[in-house]
């Protein structure tokens, strides 16, 4: 029995941080804030499904993400992306007048050009993914800034404002948030893709062992650019997600989402080094991330408390991840 469950841990990436989530919620709960009334504060309906709302934006995002860390990739731009959509969906909705469909094409072809420029600049023009996003990740906020003119627009409804259709992303189904069922859908999408299609099938490939991959004809620079693409609309998705959920667009937003993205993602299972990860491994680590988040902010921790608890809980991940823990000066 010991070496079956021994076995499943080691062909199953995603077993591990699912168990940690479950633990967490259990500690969250077990730990959470009392109120006047004597009610759980953490498992309040209200709580658990805001938490689901906050997690909704960063766990798209995570997605693109998992896939280009497959590749054995990096994309720091995802959180520029999301402020250049949100910015262009502001903009499109409440001055240039595109209405709801063009509005959300516009956006989510920002989100796949920046993709694009970040595939095709790693894969043909053999530029360090670090660096390639890092730059696009200054162009598309300097872009989103020079749009905006540095600052920020509201999004109103009403006569010859926002399309009443663009208040879907601030709805709710059975009190759960309808981004929330956006995220899901998007992760299952996506869970398909990487087992059951050969697409998914190509970006494992790749991140296992590059060379191999040529020679086995698979088009390397075209499956890892596309990666980078899926990662660009993804972002600029949560882009318009965002905008609609704080009514405005602002080319400020999204300023270090893609740390929480690559945290999600690592802590998930995904290995920086390429070749291994799983996106319901992702949606566990989306999950553990909101749930610290959340019950820290419940006890009061301050932010910059929070930002190094993440820092050393994403170093932690890797360390156990990569099996690092057994550092190799302890048996010389």
């Amino acid at each position: 029995m010991k070496k079956r469950i021994s076995e499943l841990f080691a062909k199953s990436d995603w077993i591990k941080p699912v168990l940690g989530f479950v633990v967490l919620f259990i500690l969250c709960a077990a730990f959470s804030p009392i109120s006047s009334k004597g009610t759980n504060i953490f498992l309040k309906f209200d709580n658990l499904s805001n938490i689901l709302r906050q997690v909704s934006e960063i766990g798209i995002i995570s997605i693109g993400m998992t896939l280009v860390i497959i590749t054995s990739g990096i994309d720091l731009s995802v959180g520029s992306v999301l402020a250049l959509a949100a910015t262009l969906t502001a903009f499109g909705v409440m001055d240039w007048q595109l209405g709801f469909s063009l509005t959300i094409i516009v956006a989510l072809f920002a989100g796949a050009l920046a993709g694009l420029i970040n595939g095709a600049l790693t894969s043909w023009g053999k530029i360090q993914a670090f660096i390639v996003t890092l730059a696009m990740m200054t162009g598309a906020r300097g872009f989103a800034l020079f749009i905006a003119n540095s600052n920020s627009r509201n999004i109103g409804f009403g006569e010859a404002a926002a399309p009443e259709a663009f208040k879907i992303f601030t709805t709710s189904f059975i009190g759960i948030p309808f981004p929330v069922f956006i995220f899901i859908g998007v992760t299952i999408i996506f869970s398909i893709v990487l087992r059951k299609i050969r697409f998914g099938r190509y970006i494992y490939a790749i991140g296992s062992n590059e060379e191999a991959a040529k020679l086995a004809g698979i088009r390397v620079n075209w499956v890892r650019t596309s990666a980078y693409i899926f990662a660009g609309i993804l972002a600029a998705l949560a882009g318009i997600i965002h905008s609609a959920q704080l009514y405005q667009g602002n080319p400020n937003d999204g300023i270090a989402f893609e740390l929480d993205a690559i945290a999600a993602v690592v802590i998930g299972g995904t290995s920086l080094k390429g070749g291994k990860g799983t996106l319901e491994g992702t949606l566990a680590g989306v999950l553990i991330i909101g749930l610290l988040s959340n019950i820290l902010g419940l006890h009061g921790v301050q932010k910059d408390f929070q930002l190094m608890l993440k820092g050393a809980i994403i170093v932690a991940a890797v360390l156990l991840q990569e099996g690092s823990f057994r550092f190799s000066f302890v048996r010389k």
